[in-house]
């Protein structure tokens, strides 16, 4: 059974398992796909039910007394009306064999309606990514600089009571030959905000105390580091707790770099958050220091 098993990769794009990859959680599956395959993928199971229980009732179609409507088998309609209603239609059911393919297909439609209302509903008050990162990092400088770290929101509505934190994760060597994952958690300049608008830098000051300066950029390869932003608060017009994480790979850090500014002055002198500008970088020099 464990040579079964596949290892999944670790996701550096939005920390989202794809959905394609859950085919053993139906639910998370379902939920994580696009809309337009989950309309598909529900049609084609209302569709396979009905026909499942139509040929369970085809050879004792005599007993299914009625008129199917527009010439379509007696099976198929009654299969078709009895599933989608909680009754039998326009067509009775005249043995006991076909009394019991009646109920239990009434019990089988109910119980899929059911679970694909809940499964609508939980699709509906979902958030997909409201957070864009970049898919950049910066440090100013690796001996007394910052680590800057950024994202936008294009969500309409805001966050309010807004937590952050940035993690260090890396492989340590706890004795001699034993290796283990470990987190490091990083002290930011500003580790939260009453209300999140659209776009936020998180800044971790880079101290003598801090593991970047400790290990440098060797040091960090070599134990495999990767940096996790998590974000945190509540959506202002519903209330529903939000949280979103991203994983970076030091081969996107960028050193003497730091991000340009993304608040742009329009045309009619409005400030504006131009997305656009999301990964621009520039250079740190001793006069931007």
């Amino acid at each position: 059974m464990l040579a079964a098993l596949k290892a999944r990769a670790i996701n550096t794009t939005n920390q989202r398992t794809p959905w394609y990859l859950l085919l053993r959680e139906p639910v998370a599956a379902l939920v994580r796909m696009p809309w337009w395959l989950f309309v598909l993928s529900m049609g084609l199971i209302y569709v396979g039910e009905i026909l499942f229980f139509a040929l369970l009732l085809w050879p004792d179609s005599r007993h299914l007394v009625g008129m199917a409507p527009m010439g379509i088998d007696r099976a198929i309609a009654f299969s078709f009306q009895n599933f989608l209603s909680a009754s039998f239609g326009n067509i009775a059911v005249d043995s006991p064999y076909t009394h019991f393919m009646a109920v239990t297909e009434l019990i089988a439609g109910l119980v899929t309606t059911s679970s694909v209302t809940a499964i609508v509903f939980l699709k509906l008050s979902s958030n997909e990514t409201p957070l864009i990162f970049s898919d950049k990092i910066c440090i100013s400088n690796l001996e007394d600089g910052h680590l800057f770290c950024r994202f936008v929101t294009i969500d309409p509505s805001s966050w309010l009571d807004v937590h952050y934190s940035l993690s260090l994760i890396l492989d340590d060597e706890i004795e001699p030959g034993l290796w283990q994952r470990r987190i490091h958690p990083l002290t930011l300049l500003n580790a939260g905000t009453p209300q999140l608008s659209q776009t936020a830098t998180l800044t971790h000051p880079i101290t003598p105390d801090s593991p970047l300066h400790a290990l440098g950029l060797d040091g960090l390869s070599q134990r495999h580091a990767v940096l996790m932003p998590l974000v945190e608060g509540v959506d202002e017009v519903t209330g529903a707790g939000l949280l979103q994480t991203h994983l970076y790979r030091f081969n996107n850090l960028h050193v003497g770099q730091r991000f340009a500014d993304v608040v742009v002055t329009d045309p009619s002198g409005k400030r504006r958050v131009n997305l656009k500008r999301l990964h621009h970088t520039i250079a740190v020099t001793s006069e931007t220091r």
